[in-house]
């Protein structure tokens, strides 16, 4: 399969992530091992947790030759006016790993990033220079060059403060008047010029029998069926709050979404200005494509460890203030100043118009609503201006309540309304579900049963609580009115796939779980709009959630993507449903799944390196792929694309003669921010006559497996991994028993007996000759019992079974093997138990740690075995060849495989199917029901 490229959408030319608004020096990427780092040619890169004093502290401490780190930066100025910014470079690195506190390379550094528009290293390496020596933060040059990288990365603010402190060392330097002139004024200062509010009332949109309606252009109103895209901003390497550059991309996202058929564009929270300015501008060059706005208002949780208050007065002010912020910039009229973690900005343009509804909060915990409903019982009815409620729970109420605050304050601003609704999920919806147990009611079932579960369920109660916007309606006063807003899946909760009632339904297009749960939901909603806002499933290789008309929650590849996700939106316009809202535009590197989460660590870096087995970090229409566009690995299993890429090991040359397809000639390996590359040549592939173990020993040769399985051969350096390559049907990674991540323990009192899969703590790889290799089993979906007392069992999945395919076939392809002898194999970083390839993670637990936990890893070493399986092992002589093949000792000495940390990712942006495909469905689902 050839995804399209798109290469309009690519990363911006200046790399952009936090670089210190915090505070004016955050400087590391390595922390204590900062002087070690620069002494191999490492370098600090922007990271929170280290201010200026200690970062000056750390890099003082580290050996210092002062002159020689002056005469190699004397040169590297030299070579820098004569613009050879190479020599430049590699003077001011001699420079600085002769001295890590020498401020003046660190400051030559900044500017050659500067040249080459490496934005954010840039900002790093100032903030460096800045921090490793007192008198440097007197020094003009390093101040200008600050100023200069935070204003490309976005960070104006930032940018101002370091001019300022230039223009007061060198007052009237021309480039230092000259940016302070190019930058915005602080928001602070702003007078925002006076808007009246109008005469009359304005409708933009309202809601209708069961459909969003808009005006017709003739003083009517006409239906509209909402196809919407869910727009994510978070770049690979970027936090969910740091937004795309103004460098066109939003720009790009809008023309493709019109492209792709969507009429309305879904945003959880409040974007910067420029976002607002590219919807404005397409939706006034494109009439007859206008783009409409769902908007959110974002809020966290409310406070409270064991049960949130959503009476917190601080609380509830700021949400409030929140929503008053999104309605006067949907206006065009808010100045909103920095607040960390928030976009901020001048907005002045007007996309009121063209906003179709507000869809306020988020998933709200079930645990959370279920306290506060206990603790406030008698709240149940709500009488506001716009809207009401009776017979409600308290967080029904408490919506209202707040949603009546946004509509109060837009009318009282504005006089203007659009449709509202709130955020809801299957988790917390109104309909009873006979399969899902409560844990408290599932407990009382165990006892009946006399069953002990080893672990007890890490689960919500997805059946305890329901918000139910029915309960809720709109005063006269209101004529825009209200939809209900469901993030619906069709793969979880579990009703979804056990309720017999759900497994009857039939559509157009045969039996459907998802139709039947959607048809039932619409149904409970009558006239009320109800719009599915999130809905798909992601192209990942892990699979989360099984579900059974086969639309997992991942474990599809691009191409089946594409159709499950367009079958969704059809049956989605079947139900009834006021409109779908695919999620999502693009993929985000930074969203976590519960399968895999506890095993990406440090967790705040997980945005750096692309999850295969992370299925939240693949839903999008435009792919985020790992590593450099045209210059990666494909497993096709051609050699073109590995020139360059020297052997790791190689065949001896003094090697006995062997069959062909016993013979080992070489093994590479490669890396990218998604996947570890290897590459075997043999002298044949013929799978009835060789099969071909490859050692991994990810950290520590003391630890892991000191033997290969089958064979018993002993290994050098303890092994934690074994691929099992023996034929396109039966390849597996397996992993050293001790290391595996689940070990199964039985359900005690259970007849037949039963087990259940838990954590193998503490994660540690453990020294032994066992020889005994693991399959990586996962369990998806847990053992459940439903409330009449039905067992439904656990179903399980071996993560580690290997795909034969092409890349050019299948967006999963593991692995692909061609009969010239060329094999090559990719593996997700999460499989090898790398808890962040960025910082050379690997799980490694202290003994007796309940945890997870990881340690730096020094790289991998790999043995490589081929034998014949038609000889039984054990047999002499069994023919087998082997790198690095030792004498007398079957293996030699392992050179050690590492790869080069990272701060900012490699990626590139693709379209996947999805776009296609969705653009056919949308085409064939009418705007005007």
């Amino acid at each position: 399969m050839h995804p399209r490229r798109l290469r309009t959408i690519a990363p911006p030319r200046r790399p952009v992530f936090v670089a210190g608004a915090k505070a004016a020096a955050i400087v590391l990427a390595g922390t204590l091992a900062l002087a070690a780092a620069i002494a191999c040619g490492g370098e600090p890169r922007s990271a929170p947790a280290i201010n200026a004093a200690a970062a000056r502290a750390l890099l003082q401490a580290a050996a210092c030759d002062r002159p020689a780190a002056d005469q190699a930066i004397d040169a590297g100025w030299q070579r820098w006016r004569a613009a050879d910014v190479a020599a430049a470079d590699s003077l001011f690195r001699r420079g600085v790993r002769h001295c890590p506190a020498a401020a003046q390379g660190w400051s030559g550094l900044g500017y050659v990033a500067l040249r080459r528009e490496q934005g954010a290293l840039a900002v790093a390496r100032f903030d460096t220079a800045l921090a490793a020596d007192p008198a440097a933060e007197a020094d003009a040059d390093a101040l200008i060059g600050l100023g200069l990288a935070t204003f490309r990365t976005g960070d104006h603010p930032r940018a101002r403060a370091a001019f300022l402190r230039a223009d007061a060392l060198r007052p009237n330097d021309a480039t230092v008047r000259e940016q302070l002139a190019r930058l915005p004024a602080p928001i602070d200062s702003i007078q925002l010029p006076a808007r009246t509010r109008s005469a009359e009332l304005r409708v933009d949109a309202r809601a209708g029998r069961r459909r969003l309606e808009v005006p017709d252009g003739t003083g009517g109103w006409r239906p509209l069926w909402i196809k919407a895209i869910n727009v994510g901003a978070a770049l690979p390497g970027k936090h969910p709050s740091e937004f795309p550059p103004d460098d066109g991309t939003y720009e790009e996202w809008i023309r493709l979404s019109a492209e792709m058929g969507v009429n309305t564009l879904r945003v959880y929270t409040i974007h910067p200005p420029h976002f607002y300015r590219a919807l404005a501008r397409w939706n006034a060059a494109n009439p007859g494509r206008a783009l409409w706005l769902l908007h959110g208002v974002w809020t966290e949780l409310p406070p409270g460890r064991r049960e949130e208050d959503y009476d917190d007065a601080a609380w509830n002010a700021a949400f409030r203030a929140e929503a008053r912020r999104v309605v006067d910039l949907l206006h065009g009229h808010a100045a909103i100043p920095a607040r960390p973690g928030h976009a901020s900005g001048l907005y002045v343009d007007d996309v009121s118009r063209w906003t179709i509804g507000y869809i306020i909060g988020r998933e709200w915990e079930p645990y959370s609503v279920q306290a506060f409903a206990a603790k406030r019982r008698s709240r149940t009815a709500f009488q506001g201006d716009y809207l009401a409620v009776t017979g409600g729970n308290a967080v029904d109420v408490w919506l209202a309540g707040t949603m009546d605050a946004l509509v109060s304050y837009e009318m009282e601003r504005w006089n203007a309304q659009r449709p509202i609704a709130y955020t809801n999920w299957p988790t917390l919806d109104p309909l009873p579900h006979p399969t899902e147990t409560t844990l408290a009611e599932e407990a009382s079932l165990l006892r009946q049963r006399r069953e002990t579960p080893p672990e007890p369920a890490r689960e919500y109660d997805n059946d305890a609580i329901g918000l139910d916007a029915t309960k809720m309606r709109a005063t006269a006063r209101f004529p825009a009115g209200l939809f209900a807003s469901y993030h619906a899946y069709p793969y979880y909760p579990d009703f979804l796939v056990l309720d017999p009632g759900y497994a009857t339904a039939r559509g157009v297009e045969g039996p459907s779980h998802y139709l039947g749960y959607l048809r039932a939901l619409v149904a409970h909603h009558g006239d009320m709009p109800l719009v599915v806002s999130e809905y798909g499933v992601p192209s990942s290789r892990g699979v989360a959630h099984l579900q059974p008309q086969g639309w997992h929650h991942g474990g599809h590849d691009e191409a089946a993507q594409a159709r499950i996700n367009a079958r969704l939106t059809r049956e989605i316009h079947e139900s009834g449903a006021a409109g779908a809202g695919l999620f999502a535009l693009i993929d985000e590197w930074f969203k976590k799944n519960w399968l895999v989460m506890d095993f990406e660590l440090p967790g705040e870096r997980n945005r750096l390196w692309l999850n295969a087995l992370d299925a939240e970090q693949h839903y999008g229409v435009i792919a985020m792929r790992a590593g450099p566009r045209d210059s990666g690995v494909v497993i096709d299993g051609r050699r073109d694309d590995w020139t360059g890429r020297a052997p790791l090991l190689v065949r001896a040359a003094d090697a006995p003669t062997l069959p062909a397809p016993l013979r080992l000639d070489a093994l590479r390996v490669h890396h990218d921010e998604a996947y570890v590359y290897l590459r075997l040549d043999v002298g044949a592939v013929d799978w009835t006559r060789a099969r071909y173990l490859i050692g991994i020993d990810t950290h520590d040769a003391a630890r892991g497996d000191a033997r290969l399985p089958y064979t018993g051969t002993a290994s050098p350096s303890g092994l934690e991994f074994v691929l099992d390559l023996h034929g396109p049907e039966g390849s597996q990674l397996l992993v050293d028993s001790p290391y595996n991540l689940y070990r199964e323990l039985p359900i005690r009192g259970s007849a037949p007996p039963v087990t259940q899969a838990v954590y193998n703590r503490p994660f540690r790889s453990a020294a032994n000759t066992d020889g005994r290799y693991d399959t990586l089993l996962v369990t998806p979906n847990r053992r459940r019992l439903g409330r009449d007392g039905t067992v439904f069992p656990a179903q399980r999945i071996a993560r580690n079974r290997l795909l034969h395919a092409s890349e050019r076939e299948t967006t999963l392809a593991d692995w692909y093997g061609v009969a010239t002898g060329t094999i090559e194999v990719r593996l997700p970083w999460g499989m090898l138990h790398v808890t962040d390839p960025s910082s050379r993670q690997v799980l490694s637990g202290r003994k007796g740690a309940k945890d997870p936990e990881s340690i730096t890893t020094d790289g991998f070493r790999f043995v490589v075995e081929s034998f014949d399986p038609r000889v039984p092992v054990g047999t002499s002589p069994v023919s087998s060849d082997r790198l690095p093949r030792g004498n007398p000792a079957p293996f030699a000495a392992l050179p050690r495989w590492s790869w080069p940390t990272w701060e900012v990712p490699r990626w590139h942006a693709e379209l996947k199917p999805a776009f296609e495909a969705m653009r056919a469905t949308f085409s064939r689902i009418p705007d005007r029901p």
